[in-house]
């Protein structure tokens, strides 16, 4: 299983990092993709079978939420926002029980999930240095997951959550929030911006960290809810795409807003 995840890790990684280096459409590109991929998991995982026109609904506002992003037109954005909140409150009333409320309200859910939270990751590369703290985001997670994983294996004995994943340990937690603090503190320690230097390295490594394990079981509570172990089988070892990708996604927002309005990094 290990060779496996590391396989897969060598063989996506730089995949990852080469279009975040690209930037503009390409990055778009790929984030667009990571969120159809997402949409479809998040679908099946709350669905039994895909109802036809609250999936079209989903995957139809999955490109143009997107490129709001892309513009970076805030009003654009919660225009179609309030827009899709609108078509979803109003399919169960014109589709006369064809379509119960709750499958609009998970709807909605999963497009915000699968959706609204990768925009940030495109958000992120479009402010001031956008691919270095692209960058320090990716490996503060990546090294959180790795060495919590793997402490967790060795050396785990605490339950974290043991309710919703038996496996994920207090140890493992808690290296994994060292290895994403010294990850944030060694990226700006060589490639030091002039708003942040490594102590802020830290300190944003640290957050990530924290935001990635919660993320993390969130999509844990997510699969013990559907009954599956994995939400999908698109990447060896790793399950699906919101399995690789889930604590990325729920640190994204946070990460943004600290940058954006905390330390206040402006858009290029």
């Amino acid at each position: 299983m290990l060779r496996t995840r590391a396989l897969t890790a060598l063989a996506g990684i730089p995949v990852l990092l080469f279009f975040a280096y690209l930037g503009k459409y390409w990055y778009a590109f790929l984030i667009l993709s990571i969120s159809l991929l997402a949409l479809k998991e998040f679908i099946a995982l709350t669905r039994k079978k895909n109802t036809g026109l609250m999936g079209a609904i989903a995957y139809l506002f999955v490109p143009a939420a997107l490129y709001a992003v892309y513009l970076r037109d805030l009003s654009l954005i919660i225009f179609f926002w309030m827009l899709l909140f609108a078509i979803l409150n109003l399919v169960p009333v014109f589709m006369q029980g064809g379509v119960k409320y709750w499958e609009s309200a998970v709807t909605f859910w999963g497009i915000l999930y699968t959706v609204g939270l990768p925009g940030f990751l495109l958000a992120i590369r479009f402010l001031q240095d956008g691919f270095l703290l692209t960058l320090l985001l990716f490996f503060a997670i990546w090294a959180a997951d790795i060495c919590a994983y793997l402490f967790g294996r060795k050396i785990g004995k605490t339950p974290l959550a043991p309710k919703v994943s038996p496996k994920k340990t207090v140890e493992g937690f808690l290296a994994g929030l060292v290895a994403s603090t010294i990850a944030g503190a060694a990226l700006m320690f060589f490639f030091p911006l002039a708003c942040l230097g490594w102590p802020g390295g830290a300190l944003l490594g640290a957050f990530c960290g924290f935001a990635g394990a919660l993320g993390d079981l969130g999509q844990s509570a997510l699969k013990r809810s559907a009954g599956v172990k994995d939400s999908g089988s698109l990447l060896p070892g790793h399950g699906g795409i919101l399995d690789r990708f889930d604590s990325l996604l729920f640190a994204a927002p946070f990460y943004y807003f600290f940058l954006f309005y905390l330390i206040q990094i402006p858009m290029r």
